[in-house]
């Protein structure tokens, strides 16, 4: 035996007061009591066991009642029945296109993914770290750029929290600008070294009081009051200014984490890197070095109706295929008020309907942060009316009248064609 083994239980010769002993008596979650007290129980089947149970595995062993303890025995050993009478279900779960899990049966608790069957479960461990392994590695190949990307935005983050509470410093400023207004007003019957003035607000109809320095004339504190306000205003618009272009940069930078997100091979990330290095989050090459070649396309798909769709791996692709590849009428997707890529739909002269819009759609929210939401908005419009404000970042665009609809980012019924 392993020495992780020599002290486990094999399940199936487990009996109800080897189950009650083995697991309630410990000092720690039921899932984790389950899968530390059996040979042969991984932690997804002890949590899919406990979920069948409608147990929460999280919770501590020892605080369940009799009638909850029973009950998951009960469960317990239907799942070894299952086992023992080999009715068992190969399977692979997917977060859209990538493995997350395997098992030999199925798992309850992945019912809101993907399931795909095998014949076998050898079939299953080959497939899954076949697939599994690409993920991997492109992973750590994109570490750098992730880890550049992350302190981009964590960096901009800190900076728009400031430049948020210097924007409430200047709330003040038109409470200053009255106070000068009024004083000019009301100031002339103003007694020497007065420490404030009542006067009627006309903004208003209501009394209010104004602080005064009594070392200081009614003219003079009035000045006094307009040059706060003059320097609280002058604030205002730069802080306002600088919070935009900080919502642009996280926008951007958002967007440049979702193309790393989609990216499934080196070649990919060679066009994310050329953008960062653009953008000036990644030093420029020097002068003599050679600029690589761009090999990465966007994923191609077929609608139902045999319409070509293309989407956009990154912010330089989506803008290739929005203002060079597209034409007036074919149709531009794009989640709506969130990172993802933009979606062409080639009408090519034909009348368009409505599932190969509903097929764009699911593509427009799969290749977005709303990936794996239940619904997402999606916004649609003739290629035509999308438009690129002159110094935009890569993949910035505006567009002022759009269709919306909301759908699931399920695409499984779709073909990819490269």
């Amino acid at each position: 035996f392993s020495p992780e083994t020599t002290r486990k239980e094999n399940p199936l010769l487990s009996t109800r007061e080897s189950f009650f002993t083995s697991v309630f008596r410990k000092p720690e979650s039921v899932c984790k009591a389950i899968y530390s007290s059996y040979t042969g129980i991984s932690p997804s089947i002890a949590n899919e066991i406990c979920d069948r149970a409608g147990i929460d595995g999280d919770f501590s062993a020892s605080s369940l009642n009799e009638d909850e303890q029973l009950h998951l025995f009960h469960h317990f050993e239907w799942f070894l029945t299952d086992i023992r009478e080999l009715r068992f279900f190969p399977n692979i779960i997917y977060k859209g296109k990538e493995p997350i899990e395997f098992a030999a049966v199925r798992l309850h608790t992945y019912q809101n993914y993907e399931t795909k069957a095998f014949d076998s479960i050898s079939n299953v461990l080959e497939t899954y770290y076949a697939v599994r392994n690409v993920y991997t590695r492109i992973r750590q190949k994109s570490s750098d750029l992730r880890r550049i990307v992350a302190t981009a935005l964590e960096r901009n983050r800190k900076k728009y929290i400031l430049q948020q509470k210097q924007l409430k410093d200047t709330e003040k400023r038109e409470t200053y600008k009255i106070y000068g207004e009024l004083l000019n007003t009301y100031g002339y019957g103003l007694k020497e070294g007065a420490k404030s003035l009542e006067a009627l607000n006309y903004y208003t109809n209501e009394m209010i009081t104004i602080p005064l320095n009594g070392d200081l004339s009614a003219s003079e504190n009035a000045k006094k009051y307009f040059d706060k306000y003059g320097k609280l205003k002058r604030t205002f618009e730069a802080v306002t200014e600088l919070l935009t272009e900080t919502a642009k940069e996280a926008e951007h930078l958002e967007s440049i984490s979702q193309a790393l997100d989609i990216a499934l091979s080196e070649e990919d990330l060679v066009q994310i890197r050329e953008e960062l290095m653009e953008s000036g989050y990644i030093r420029k090459r020097r002068s003599q070095d050679k600029k690589p070649r761009i090999t990465s396309k966007p994923f191609h798909y077929l609608s139902s109706d045999g319409f070509h769709i293309y989407v956009g791996k990154n912010n330089l692709q989506n803008d290739e295929l929005t203002f060079k590849f597209a034409s007036g009428n074919d149709w531009w997707f794009h989640a709506k008020g969130t990172a993802g890529s933009h979606v062409i739909l080639k009408s090519e002269g034909r009348e368009v309907p409505d599932r190969a819009f509903e097929e764009a759609g699911r593509l427009a929210a799969y290749y977005s942060k709303n990936r794996g939401n239940e619904k997402a908005e999606i916004d649609y419009v003739e290629k035509k009316h999308v438009k690129k404000p002159g110094s935009a970042k890569p993949g910035f665009v505006v567009y002022y009248t759009n269709y919306s609809l909301v759908i699931d980012s399920d695409i499984s019924g779709l073909t990819l064609l490269t």
